[in-house]
């Protein structure tokens, strides 16, 4: 059950308009596409009867408050698009918005709210990817490209560890690629990790070791290195008791973050082998 408050209930009534028995102008169609967009819940299966205002309330009773936020705060910048659409907000409303927006925010952890700078590099244009451009011998660029094709079905079926798995391996297996293409500039990097006294055989190199090469050596851009988290410790995941050691739980943000920084890495690889 998520701890809303009925001050922030009120505001939500009053700004989706819920008194009528209606949600915002969603049709039974799009309210149920609208909603298992956002949190990959069937609305219609799992809260099937009354109108949508009262399935809707519903769902505040019985979810979490990651979820019900996440939905509510994107049913708000709907509500908010479609009123600059068209007459614009009132003052009165924008308070009330800002007001609600802010209460829903504290529900999330901290370390579940996307940075501005999460957000700006998933919107990135990464252009057309060229994979047939990345260093790697052509079997390896079709099992890629196979790989690319499945995280793309886990992501519609919203399977975020399947799809943190699949990215990170890939990722690995890349990178690993081409450091075995160029072992003498690999090993001779200073990021390359040593053990006593020697460089590390490839085979004792972690996906991080291989990107903090990659980036030294100018094979993959800054981005990479940054949001290189959403996928450096897929390995720690494998075993549900690491997973739960670590009191990990996969979401569909850090799915497609770590998607974009395969892409990414693919992207900048695939440039500076043509440059």
């Amino acid at each position: 059950m998520a701890n809303l408050k009925n001050p922030t209930k009120q505001k939500l009534e009053h700004l989706l308009n819920m008194r009528t028995g209606y949600v915002l102008d969603f049709t039974n169609a799009t309210f149920q596409d609208f909603i298992l967009t956002s949190v990959g819940i069937d609305v219609d299966k799992k809260y099937p009867d009354g109108s949508k205002a009262v399935r809707l309330r519903s769902f505040w009773q019985r979810e979490s408050d990651e979820t019900v936020a996440t939905l509510m705060m994107e049913m708000l910048d709907r509500w908010r698009t479609s009123q600059l659409m068209s007459n614009g907000l009132s003052p009165e409303d924008q308070t009330i918005y800002e007001q609600a927006m802010a209460e829903l925010k504290v529900l999330i952890p901290d370390d579940l709210v996307p940075s501005a700078d999460e957000i700006a590099f998933l919107d990135k244009d990464l252009g057309n990817i060229d994979l047939s451009a990345v260093p790697v011998p052509l079997t390896f660029q079709e099992v890629i490209e196979q790989r690319r094709q499945e995280i793309e079905l886990c992501l519609r079926a919203r399977a975020p560890l399947a799809v943190i798995f699949l990215c990170g391996s890939t990722l690995e297996g890349l990178l690993f690629a081409v450091a075995e293409s160029h072992p003498k500039e690999f090993n001779q990097a200073t990021a390359a990790p040593i053990k006593e006294g020697s460089v590390k055989p490839f085979g004792e190199w972690t996906l991080q070791n291989l990107i903090d090469v990659s980036r030294e050596l100018g094979l993959v851009g800054e981005d990479v290195l940054k949001h290189a988290h959403a996928v450096r410790d897929f390995r720690n995941y494998i075993h549900p008791r690491q997973q739960i050691r670590e009191n990990f739980t996969p979401r569909m943000f850090t799915a497609e973050m770590a998607d974009k920084v395969l892409q990414a890495a693919i992207a900048d690889l695939a440039s500076r082998d043509s440059s």
